[in-house]
């Protein structure tokens, strides 16, 4: 096999006939979409920006007491209560309980539902078909439904309320699955 002009692709000091064109098409464009461009990018050319900077948004990787119970006060559907220094007890209007355990670096939200008969083929089941909330047995064989969600790398209050929603929406889910 053998490498030609033809086949090499353009470099800096060689352009083969017919790819100026191409380059020269594609500088234009490039040009020409320059005032498309949004404003952070025009800044980060040296473009004076004209619309207001966005609010920053505190970023953490390390869930305090006073945080985790701001979060939860943001919420107005929800009665809780601290039961140790590690653990509350949320529970939604509609009587749905669930546990939030408090760690430096993750959190982990659980529902158990005592006295509700379920397999573990049904608990694998939901397993193999949703996301984001694991199923499982307990020791007494009572359903329990788990997320967990880690803090490493940094989140936002908004993201940590997102999987909160997101695990009620899940546990109401899987209150209706049990029943099915």
């Amino acid at each position: 096999m053998t490498f030609d002009d033809k086949t090499l692709p353009a470099s800096p000091t060689h352009v083969p006939p017919g790819r100026k064109t191409l380059r020269l098409g594609l500088a234009l464009v490039l040009l020409a979409g320059a005032p498309l461009l949004s404003p952070t990018a025009l800044a980060a050319v040296g473009k004076p920006v004209s619309s207001a900077s966005p609010q920053q948004v505190e970023v953490f990787d390390v869930m305090t007491t006073t945080r985790l119970e701001r979060i939860l006060r943001s919420f107005t559907d929800v009665k809780w209560r601290e039961l140790d220094n590690n653990t509350y007890l949320i529970e939604l209007t509609d009587g749905l309980k669930m546990r939030l355990v408090k760690r430096d670096k993750s959190l982990l939200l659980a529902a158990v539902w005592g006295g509700q008969p379920m397999t573990l083929n049904r608990i694998n089941e939901w397993n193999r078909v949703k996301r984001f909330a694991k199923a499982y047995l307990d020791n007494d064989n009572d359903p329990v439904l788990e997320s967990d969600y880690e803090l490493t790398g940094g989140v936002t209050e908004q993201n940590v309320k997102e999987w909160m929603k997101t695990f009620v929406y899940f546990a109401k889910e899987f209150q209706k699955y049990m029943r099915e």
